[in-house]
C-alpha cells in the first residue's frame, strides 16, 4: 500500500512540474528535487531505478506532445464555405460570454470547430458544460491533448 502511495505521489509531482518551464528543463525529476539550494531544506527520495526511469520517460513523452491528457467541449462544428467565419463568430461569442475561458478554432479535414477548456477530468468538462448548455445546447466533450495547468 505504501509503494502504491509513493508511486501516486511521484507522478503526481511529475504531472505538476511536467508543466512547469524551467531556463533548463530537468532530465531527471528526481535529481531536480533532491537538488540543495541555499536557505531551502533537503529532499531525500529513496526509489527503484525502474520507477524512477518510467516517470522520468512519461515526463518526457508529456513533453513532446507539448500538453497532457485531458477533455474540452466542442461548442461548433461545421463545413462548407462558410463554416470558417461561422467558427469565428461562434468563438468571438463564447469568449464575450466567458471570458476567463480559454477556446481554440481547429480545422479537422473536413470541419472547422471551436472547443473550449482545457480539463484535466471528464467531472470538470462535465461541470462547465452545465454552466453553458443553454447557451450551446449541442455541445460536447472529447478527449484531446490539453495545455499545462497554469
Amino acid at each position: 500500500m505504501l509503494h502504491k502511495a509513493a508511486v501516486t505521489l511521484i507522478l503526481l509531482l511529475a504531472a505538476i512540474f511536467a508543466g512547469t518551464t524551467l531556463a533548463q528543463p530537468p532530465s531527471d525529476i528526481f535529481s531536480w528535487l533532491e537538488s540543495h539550494q541555499p536557505g531551502e531544506g533537503t529532499v531525500r527520495i529513496t526509489q527503484d531505478v525502474n520507477i524512477r526511469n518510467m516517470v522520468n520517460l512519461h515526463l518526457s513523452q508529456q513533453k513532446k506532445i507539448n500538453g497532457i491528457r485531458g477533455y474540452r467541449i466542442c461548442i461548433y462544428l461545421d463545413s462548407g464555405q462558410e463554416a470558417n467565419k461561422k467558427a469565428d463568430q461562434e468563438r468571438a461569442k463564447f469568449i464575450s460570454r466567458f471570458e476567463d475561458a480559454k477556446s481554440y478554432k481547429k480545422f479537422e479535414y473536413p470541419y472547422f470547430k471551436v472547443y473550449v477548456g482545457d480539463f484535466r477530468t471528464k467531472s470538470e468538462a462535465w461541470r462547465f458544460l452545465k454552466l453553458m448548455e443553454n447557451d450551446y445546447p449541442d455541445a460536447f466533450i472529447r478527449e484531446d491533448i490539453v495545455a499545462f495547468p497554469d
